[in-house]
């Protein structure tokens, strides 16, 4: 009997032991607006295995990496890179790559940043979040 009260021990120690491990370093970031003016459908990926999002309440809020597919022109890709500039203010990060551009986005918690589909298939970002920033390549935000 003792094995039997034992067995469901041990799994509820597993499961607190899951709760009590740390989140990854990564704030919350979101696509405030986004305006598709391409001819397509557009459509969103959540890669499995970075990051994390909750299928209840809003699904653009994200902590990770997300993907826009722009039909019959490319991928839009946000990489989140956690806490990877040398400021204090904005201290977040993700990178954003479409084609062979590259863009930076660097906030706060909480960051939120607009994407535009222009009519020729490509993307363009605001910062739309307070103390948020794009910064066009590879470059360090303004601290």
């Amino acid at each position: 009997m003792q094995t039997k009260f034992l067995r469901p021990c041990v799994g509820l120690l597993a499961f607190i032991a899951v709760l009590a491990v740390p989140t990854p370093s990564w704030a919350l970031w979101s696509i405030g607006k986004l305006t598709n003016n391409w001819g397509e459908t557009i459509t969103f990926t959540l890669p499995v295995g970075s990051g994390s999002y909750s299928p209840v309440g809003e699904m653009l809020a994200r902590r990770g990496d997300l993907a826009i597919v722009v039909p019959g022109s490319g991928v839009i890709y946000f990489e989140d890179k956690g806490h990877n500039t040398p400021c204090s203010r904005p201290y977040w990060g993700v990178k954003i790559t479409f084609k062979k551009q590259v863009w930076g986005f660097f906030y706060d918690g909480g960051g939120l940043v607009d994407v535009t589909i222009d009519a020729q298939g490509n993307p363009s970002f605001v910062a739309a979040s307070g103390g948020s920033q794009v910064v066009v390549g590879d470059g360090p935000p303004r601290c």
